[in-house]
């Protein structure tokens, strides 16, 4: 059996259409676990399927930003594994806007779909009909969520805002045995970073990537993170912010 083996394991994870949640999915399906893959778009949670080991994973089509939608579908894989032990909450969006360009309406929906998101997840999570003894979950930060970036500010607040959120949720679910953290990963090589680096410019995007001292890194190095606070290996980790990130954070 592996270190971090989830073997049986019923794990939801959101964002599992691409990306860091794509790659958190199919890493997980390699240790044993079953997982209920959220996304918006059905066929590319159906590519996802495709690339998992072993069998039983569900698809969940649903927009992270409908809060009654969200508790549903938590409600729902719940109820078709037998209860679930982890939660990876991949799903958010980007933004890079300096403050002169930032409206209203943008700095609401980037705030609704990386927080109000969070709080409707693990407030469906908790409850004792949906997560199983020892459950763990994992909030995808992000490096800026733990130091500044200019031109940034609407997502790098959303991202520390789960910081925050996984350290009070990990003292208030601690008696419930309920494990939270954050995961805080520099930029790897996703369709976001795709996006940002054509907002950015191959210059500013080259800044961007120089400032890693270990360089850039994959989706598949911060599932590694991921699978090992979902698993039995991190019972005693609650509560932190772990730093994925090439070194970003360390300057």
């Amino acid at each position: 059996m592996s270190y971090l083996s989830l073997e049986g394991a019923p794990i939801l994870i959101t964002g599992a259409s691409s990306g860091i949640g794509r790659a958190t999915a199919i890493a997980a399906a390699e240790q044993g676990a079953k997982v209920a893959l959220v996304a918006r778009d059905l066929p590319r949670l159906e590519e996802t399927r495709s690339r998992m080991s072993g069998d039983g994973h569900l698809l969940f089509p649903q927009d992270v930003a409908d809060p009654e939608g969200l508790t549903k579908t938590v409600q729902d894989a719940a109820k078709a594994f037998g209860g679930l032990r982890g939660l990876v909450h991949a799903a958010g969006v980007h933004n890079a806007s300096p403050l002169r360009a930032l409206s209203p309406a943008t700095v609401e929906d980037v705030l609704r779909v990386n927080v109000a998101s969070a709080f409707a997840i693990v407030r469906a999570f908790r409850h004792r009909q949906v997560r199983q003894p020892g459950a763990s979950v994992v909030l995808l930060s992000s490096a800026v969520g733990l130091v500044g970036q200019s031109g940034v500010s609407a997502y790098s607040t959303s991202k520390g805002a789960l910081v925050s959120l996984a350290k009070s949720l990990a003292l208030e679910l601690a008696r419930e045995d309920v494990r939270v953290n954050a995961l805080c990963p520099g930029v790897v090589d996703t369709d976001m970073t795709q996006k940002l680096g054509a907002t950015l410019g191959e210059e500013g995007f080259a800044r961007v990537a120089a400032a890693h001292p270990l360089g850039l890194g994959t989706p598949e190095d911060v599932a590694n993170a991921a699978l090992f606070l979902l698993s039995p290996a991190s019972r005693w980790v609650t509560g932190t912010a772990v730093s994925v990130d090439g070194g970003y954070t360390a300057q």
